[in-house]
């Protein structure tokens, strides 16, 4: 899954950047009368971040470091400039020296872990960001429940969505659960969790998860993962509609995301748009190349389109994420079937038998193959099945080997 995630500060959207820099003069404007308020310091630092502003948030930086030589808040604000910047190497050096430090209190150790592991992460590290974080979030189930009471929020979001991209969906479902029976299972975690539980063919936990989320979170902070969840549900039920309005209000609030658009792209070909579909096909694999499901999206597609040679690249991509995945091979089989590419195409067809032989796509192929079917109605009733129902669960759910 595509996903992007923020230390303890974020940068605005474009209609909050221009608040969030009035803000910023404000808060100088203050400290020319007020230089050494360390409050108003903190502030207009954090906001300099926030509006990208690195030589403004240096300069107060420096101001609060002179003030105060000793303080661990101004040198894990030193690593937070450094952090907003994808200076990881930099960030890395400041936290690691921090993290040696004795004495320090729980919560700021919890603060130097979290962006030492969201170092890990945002560099794909994910085995490495489990690794780093698991001695603090799952010492042992009888210690769970205290340890969920005293770490951040921000440290179980970045622990759930570490152990999704990290393939341990089913650690990270009963991890979810044992939280939620504890009553400390808060909308943002819930978001990520349900988008896990899609995953791990865990439906009705998705979507209890993701409706969770999405009524107890605030309006300015619904969790995505939770509406790609939905979206991906109502696409399962094949009810376009609601997957179109799901995918959509992902996608205002991150325009980038892979996974949204993914399944707003397989919402507008369940609804009969092929062309915008394809171009949403190819902007999400843009970010997220290694997502199985969405080469298969690409390419029945290009298959409705009328364009089995596009269509073979998408499938020869998603068989080379794994070649022991029935329905790459079925679907090849078909776009290699529909241009005539017989040896090749039955070559498929015998590999997506043999892995499952219910292969739906595999039976078709082997349908063309023997000139038992050339009907383009039969052909779009097989797609549909395939993106939509319990199918497209199918397809979607080799993500969970390669995504």
């Amino acid at each position: 899954m595509q996903t992007t995630l923020t230390p303890r500060f974020s940068t605005p959207v474009d209609s909050d950047a221009a608040a969030t820099l009035a803000r910023l003069d404000r808060l100088e404007a203050y400290l020319r009368d007020d230089s050494d308020n360390e409050t108003l310091l903190a502030e207009a630092f954090n906001a300099a971040l926030q509006c990208a502003a690195w030589s403004r948030a240096e300069f107060h930086l420096r101001h609060g470091k002179a003030l105060h030589p000793d303080s661990l808040q101004w040198a894990l604000r030193e690593a937070d400039l450094w952090l907003a910047q994808s200076n990881f190497d930099q960030a890395a050096i400041v936290l690691r020296a921090l993290q040696a430090q004795p004495d320090t209190p729980a919560g700021f150790k919890d603060a130097v872990l979290h962006d030492l592991a969201f170092i890990d992460f945002q560099q794909r590290n994910y085995g490495a960001c489990t690794a780093l974080l698991a001695s603090r979030m799952q010492a042992g189930d009888a210690d769970q429940e205290s340890a969920a009471g005293t770490m951040s929020r921000e440290m179980v979001v970045l622990w759930l969505r570490a152990l999704h991209h990290a393939g341990d969906l089913e650690r990270a479902v009963r991890w979810t659960q044992a939280l939620e029976e504890q009553r400390g299972l808060f909308p943002q975690a819930a978001g990520v969790a349900s988008l896990v539980a899609l995953d791990a063919a865990q439906m009705a936990l998705a979507s209890r998860w993701s409706a969770m989320a999405l009524e107890q979170a605030s309006a300015s902070d619904r969790p995505i993962e939770a509406l790609v969840a939905q979206a991906s549900l109502a696409l399962a039920s094949t009810d376009a509609a609601k997957a179109l309005d799901f995918s959509e209000q992902a996608l205002l609030i991150h325009p980038q995301d892979g996974r949204a658009l993914s399944a707003h792209a397989f919402a507008q070909l369940l609804a009969g748009q092929p062309q915008a579909a394809l171009a949403s096909f190819r902007r999400a694999l843009s970010f997220m190349p290694n997502h199985i499901g969405t080469w298969h999206g690409q390419g029945w597609t290009q298959l409705t389109l009328h364009d089995p040679q596009a269509a073979c690249t998408s499938f020869e991509a998603a068989l080379a994420l794994d070649r022991n995945f029935a329905e790459s091979h079925g679907a090849l089989a078909v776009a290699l079937a529909l241009q005539k590419q017989t040896e090749q195409a039955d070559q498929h067809v015998q590999l997506a038998l043999r892995l499952d032989s219910a292969n739906l796509s595999g039976r078709f192929a082997r349908a063309i193959l023997e000139g038992k079917t050339s009907d383009a109605q039969a052909f779009e009733q097989l797609a549909r099945r395939l993106l939509g129902g319990e199918m497209y669960e199918t397809v979607m759910g080799a993500v969970n080997r390669r995504g």
